[in-house]
């Protein structure tokens, strides 16, 4: 993934120290029941602040009895959390996009016979039909929740529901960016701060977003505000992905 993770507040001294934690942990599951352990999280994102946690994916052998009884730990003042799952079942298991995004920044430290390496390269990378999916979907129905459901629950009475629409239509249109942009979708706690670091955006992005995400009032000029902003930054992109995918907008409604 190519975003950077310059966290305001995080602290170099934390981060050797929580380095240090993870890799004098992981000593003990260095051994032959042990596929491989992988460091995800803030270590390999390169920061650490007092919010981060130590996560540590550990892919043993089916059968094997590591001696770890315990999921979330605490070592030094630092949280820890396992993520202990078989390699077998992994490997015939689908991952989802979160698991996913969460792997496309990691540290493998302990992998002796490639299989780790091997399977991360299965699962995670973006595929280019599903890129392809991600911007038709991501174009199609930003517009239709930002747009037509808004108003459906306008003329319903609910100003409430309206807005969230237009919320979930925001959550699409993320989806379009980052695939524009060949990522996966982040997870929902980093979705927006690693949009806003996407190469390609619409012009004038974190103005145009801000104005978006403003809400003053649960009104319908306010409420039409929003999908102004929106808008601009919908009708700049919806060329671009009619080039990517080689569809107009309409034929793209017919099939998704």
């Amino acid at each position: 993934m190519s975003v950077t993770f310059q966290i305001q507040n995080s602290d170099p001294a934390l981060l050797t120290k929580a380095n240090a934690v993870a890799r004098a942990f992981v000593q003990d599951f260095m051994r032959p029941d042990v596929v491989g352990i992988v460091l995800l999280g803030g270590i390999p994102r390169g920061y650490f602040d007092t919010h981060a946690d130590i996560d540590i994916a550990i892919f043993q052998q089916r059968g094997a009895e590591l001696p770890l009884k315990e999921k979330f730990l605490h070592i030094d003042g630092l949280e820890v959390q396992i993520w202990l799952s078989d390699y077998e079942d992994e490997n015939d298991a689908a991952w989802d996009m979160a698991r996913r995004w969460t792997y496309t920044q990691r540290e493998i430290v302990y992998d002796p016979q490639g299989k780790i390496a091997q399977l991360l390269a299965q699962k995670v990378p973006l595929q280019p039909e599903e890129r392809r999916w991600m911007l038709m979907a991501g174009l199609t129905l930003s517009e239709w929740y930002v747009n037509r459901l808004t108003q459906l629950w306008v003329d319903r009475g609910s100003l409430t529901s309206a807005q969230h629409m237009f919320e979930q239509g925001m959550n699409y249109f993320y989806e379009l960016l980052f695939a524009l942009n060949h990522e996966l979708v982040a997870d929902t706690k980093w979705r927006l701060y690693c949009v806003e670091r996407l190469e390609r955006l619409p012009s004038r992005f974190q103005e145009r977003i801000r104005e978006a995400l403003l809400l003053h009032a649960f009104t319908v000029e306010d409420l039409d505000r929003r999908k102004r902003a929106f808008m601009v930054m919908w009708e700049e992109m919806k060329p671009l992905v009619e080039a990517e995918t080689g569809m107009t907008f309409e034929e793209m409604v017919a099939v998704v």
